[in-house]
């Protein structure tokens, strides 16, 4: 994935196809792969036409994180 930086932050994010844009935003304690990618939703807009932009939230899979993960 690609990364963005927001204010000092790292933020991963996935941009893919062509077409109208849909912006996907996974929920708590999840990240793009889980919700959006590991299912197939990712490949079923893309295959369908459309743009998808999906982001990792700061602390959440590829973005950032400020705390400790090895605990």
């Amino acid at each position: 994935m690609q990364s963005i930086d927001v204010n000092g932050t790292k933020i991963a994010y996935l941009d893919t196809g062509e077409g109208l844009p849909v912006l996907l935003v996974h929920g708590f304690a999840s990240n793009v792969d889980v919700n959006w990618v590991d299912p197939g939703w990712t490949s079923f807009l893309v295959d369908n036409g459309y743009r998808v932009i999906a982001l990792d939230n700061r602390g959440h899979g590829a973005s950032q994180k400020y705390y400790e993960t090895d605990k």
